[in-house]
């Protein structure tokens, strides 16, 4: 009986030693290599709803009566491997740069003499953060009371997906978001309703 017990606290104690020593749990694997480490599919049967009060407090705590309201300001995603992390809004993984017009007269601030520079990210950055914020959008719904939120310049990569090639040559755009273009015609280009580009952001 002595032996039959200690054989079975010896088969309890082993796993929690083991824990212990990596400090990490896996699900159908015994090699996990994140804190929780799920080989398959996982299930979560209830999730709060916005305004639902939780048991999580503001300070991170347990309150079993619910005193702090589920407000979700964060965006689960996952690598190739499938380890989970977050993005710092909720906001969509790419979307296309706000209109602005372009320069073609090489008189203009923006010609550097054998190039026009566009900072991209500023066009945008102005565009969506109006002072003061939000009265200033040119228009917007009455019951919009918070303003469009920004994503940083370093955490955005810079896509142009067309332009006018008739018009603009050696188009590039920088890993801040600064684009060059020259004219194929710079004394008199001819633009047209096709003359113009697509930018698109798209969240690192």
């Amino acid at each position: 009986m002595k032996r039959y017990l200690f054989g079975l606290l010896t088969g309890l104690l082993l796993p929690l030693t083991a824990l212990a020593q990596t400090e990490r749990v896996g699900v159908n694997t015994r090699t996990p290599t994140e804190d929780m480490d799920v080989k398959g599919s996982l299930r979560i049967q209830t999730l709060p709803k916005k305004g639902e009060g939780i048991t999580t407090n503001s300070s991170g705590n347990y309150d079993s009566g619910k005193g702090n309201l589920y407000a979700p300001d964060r965006v689960l995603v996952a690598n190739q491997h499938g380890v989970v992390g977050m993005m710092n809004a909720v906001w969509p993984l790419f979307f296309y740069m706000p209109s602005i017009v372009l320069p073609t007269d090489t008189s203009d601030p923006a010609y550097l003499g054998t190039a026009f520079e566009i900072d991209l990210y500023q066009k945008y950055y102005d565009q969506f953060t109006p002072s003061p914020i939000p009265s200033a959008y040119t228009a917007r719904n009455p019951s919009a009371t918070t303003p469009l939120p920004v994503v940083a310049r370093g955490d955005l990569d810079y896509f142009v997906t067309y332009y006018d090639n008739a018009v603009f040559s050696n188009v590039q755009v920088d890993d801040t978001g600064r684009l060059r273009y020259s004219l194929v015609n710079p004394s008199s280009p001819d633009v047209t309703e096709k003359t113009f580009m697509n930018v698109v952001f798209r969240r690192k």
